[in-house]
């Protein structure tokens, strides 16, 4: 009931959950990609038949769980740029363990994700509706939705 009533500290938890979602989706990429690479210089096996990949791809449905659980805490406005977070974790964690080089172009490309990811978390309106059942009744049969459809 304390986090109902706090809306600060209910965004902090989704920002959280978000955060350690996205650590989780680019650590498994690495180690599908470790896999992948490993497969590649033992033989013609093919990959998913490696445990390890396998535990990759169980870690990124656990890193999307945890995105998904987010949007429950804070709006779309807070969660969705910090997937931001998942490309400069993955960047990070290739250089430390897959040895892999770091170019001036991912400096500057890491750079600006995380400028934009602070604009849009700082200066976005952070409103959420609250959506009924009955509310997406209305829309699904809006003359709007029909159309598109």
């Amino acid at each position: 009931a304390e986090i109902l009533e706090n809306p600060l500290r209910t965004y902090l938890l989704g920002i959280i959950i978000s955060i350690c979602g996205n650590v989780l989706i680019s650590i498994s990429l690495n180690i599908q990609k470790y896999a992948h690479v490993r497969q590649s210089q033992r033989g013609s096996k093919p990959y998913y038949t490696s445990l390890m990949w396998w535990c990759g791809v169980v870690l990124m449905g656990v890193g999307e769980l945890g995105n998904f659980a987010a949007y429950g805490f804070a709006p779309a406005s807070l969660i969705a740029p910090l997937g931001c977070v998942s490309v400069i974790a993955s960047a990070v964690i290739s250089v430390v363990f897959l040895k892999e080089t770091v170019r001036a172009s991912d400096i500057v490309g890491g750079t600006l994700a995380i400028t934009g990811t602070y604009l849009l978390v700082t200066f976005a309106p952070h409103t959420s509706t609250h959506i009924t059942a009955h509310l997406v009744q209305y829309y699904a049969i809006s003359w709007h939705f029909l159309l598109y459809l």
